[in-house]
Formats: structure tokens, C-alpha cells, sequence
């Protein structure tokens, strides 16, 4: 009897939602070749920038070899085709904090982040980077190796800054955290992928976007089919019209309301400004452009 009552669940199941799953599938398989058409339409853009040089990896810290540089270079070669932007990156080994560095090197301040968006601005700056035009489009990664002040910083302009706000410039420089102790050539790579993948329109990877969907939705649609059948079996009502009435009178059960306490609190409740815009970190850098950022020391 079991076997025969989870057949016929099972064959009421499908039999109740069989055109639900008709669209389901049907919007499953758009979907999938929608991605790949749109994957195959993708273009390569054209650089509108003369002025800059065509170096992108400046090792000046030394931490990666010339294969790994070489396989850098061919990575953002890749993607600024894609999307239209510079992508640079700049490694190096100098002191930016304290007053001592501020008088070394002629910093405009004692602060660490402040340093380092400076020389990551300057940078891109002096040297005109911008896909589009001099100190357009694209984005800059600076990794600083000094000893006890280790940390990135990520300088954004034109659409980068446009698109990047505060979530997305701590997510691009969490992929550097996350590997750069052990393999820095993984963590330039990822923050690179990274930025490439929000500056084309992609979070994360197809599949299992399309993976997660085909699981959410059965559970939708079986959420949807118990509710429908528990409602079909709810109790039947124990009360008429006529239960209350004796004598051809209303009877109403006794009710109160006992004052116990009277105690008013008051709580703030904190709210956060939206990043989703773009713009996070915005600023004008020393050369008098606007520029967006942010740093992780480690």
C-alpha cells in the first residue's frame, strides 16, 4: 500500500504541475542560448588612446616571474578587448606611511590608504592610461610589498569608476587577499577576471547560475503543491452561525485587557547608503582628475 500511495502522489505531482514544468524547461533552454549568443556576439572594441604605453605589468616588487608576467599581459590584453578598458598592474616595495616616507618621497600625507591612491592615481595619470582617451576608461591595481605595509589598492576611472561602487572595489581587491600569499600571479588574475566580468555584465560563472535555478525552482513548485494539498485537507469548521446563540441571544465569552506595564523604548535604526551605483571612492587625484578606490592592507 506504501509503494501504491507514493506512485499516486507521485503521478498527482507531476500530473498537477506538468505545464508549470513545460515552461520551466522552455525558459531554461532560452536562457541557455541566450548566454551563449550573446558570449558568441561579443566583440572585441576598438582603443581610441594613442598616448599611453603599452605596457600593463610594471613588476617593480619582483614577486613574479617573466613567464607569469608574460601570461598577465596576454590575460589583460584579452580582456580590454572585451570591455573597452585599461587594466593595469603595478607591484612595488616602498615605505608610504609615517612622517619619515612622507619627507623620502614626497608623499602629501602620513596616511597609508591616502599614499597609495595617490601613486596609484599619479600613475595612472602620468602616464595617460585610458582605453577610450588619456586618462579615460580602465583601472589600476597597486600591491605593495614593504614589509609590515603590505596592501592593494584599486584606482578606477571613466566607466570603471562609473560602474564600481564600494561593493565592488572590496570584492575585486578580496580575490588579491585570498590568494596572494601564496601564488600572487592567481591573485592578479582574479582580481583582473574579476573586474572584466563586472565591467561585461556577468556575476559568476553560467552554469551554476543555471544549476541554482534548476534547483530553486522544483522546491518552488513542490512548496506550491504540499500548500495546495494541505489546504485541500484542513479541518472541518466546528462552529455554525447559530453556536453562540442561546435563547435566540448572542453569548459572548468574557474578554479583558489587563494594564500591566507601560514602558516605551526607543531604538535608531542604522541604515546603510547603497554602493550599487557605481562612483565608491570618489575623489580627484593630484593631477586634478576624478578617480574612484579603495585599499586592503594586509
Amino acid at each position: 500500500m506504501e509503494i501504491d500511495f507514493k506512485k499516486e502522489a507521485r503521478k498527482q505531482y507531476l500530473h498537477f504541475f506538468r505545464f508549470w514544468f513545460i515552461i520551466v524547461g522552455i525558459l531554461l533552454v532560452v536562457t541557455v542560448f541566450a548566454v551563449i549568443g550573446k558570449s558568441m556576439m561579443r566583440t572585441e572594441r576598438e582603443r581610441h588612446n594613442s598616448q599611453s604605453p603599452t605596457e600593463r605589468v610594471f613588476d617593480y616588487a619582483e614577486v613574479l616571474t617573466d613567464q607569469q608576467e608574460n601570461e598577465l599581459r596576454e590575460l589583460i590584453a584579452e580582456k580590454e578587448a572585451q570591455i573597452g578598458c585599461d587594466l593595469v598592474l603595478v607591484t612595488m616595495r616602498q615605505p608610504v606611511e609615517g612622517s619619515e616616507a612622507k619627507e623620502t618621497y614626497n608623499y602629501r600625507y602620513t596616511s597609508w590608504e591616502l599614499n597609495m591612491q595617490d601613486i596609484a592615481d599619479d600613475f595612472y595619470d602620468n602616464n595617460a592610461y585610458g582605453y577610450n582617451a588619456p586618462h579615460g576608461d580602465g583601472a589600476l591595481i597597486l600591491d605593495n610589498w614593504y614589509e609590515d605595509q603590505e596592501g592593494t589598492h584599486l584606482s578606477t576611472s571613466g566607466r570603471v569608476f562609473e560602474r564600481f561602487g564600494n561593493y565592488d572595489i572590496d570584492a575585486a581587491l578580496s580575490w588579491v587577499d585570498r590568494y596572494i600569499e601564496s601564488d600572487p600571479q592567481k591573485a592578479y588574475s582574479a582580481c583582473i577576471n574579476y573586474i572584466a566580468d563586472r565591467m561585461s555584465g556577468h556575476s559568476g560563472d553560467i552554469g551554476t547560475s543555471i544549476l541554482m535555478l534548476a534547483a530553486i525552482v522544483p522546491l518552488i513548485v513542490a512548496g506550491v503543491f504540499v500548500g495546495t494539498h494541505l489546504r485541500s485537507k484542513q479541518g472541518k469548521k466546528t462552529t455554525t452561525a447559530t453556536t453562540y446563540i442561546v435563547g435566540g441571544k448572542p453569548v459572548m465569552n468574557q474578554q479583558r485587557d489587563d494594564f500591566v506595564r507601560k514602558h516605551v523604548s526607543q531604538r535608531r535604526i542604522q541604515t546603510s547608503s547603497s554602493s550599487g551605483g557605481g562612483r565608491g571612492g570618489a575623489h580627484v587625484s593630484s593631477g586634478g582628475h576624478t578617480h574612484g578606490g579603495g585599499s586592503h592592507r594586509r
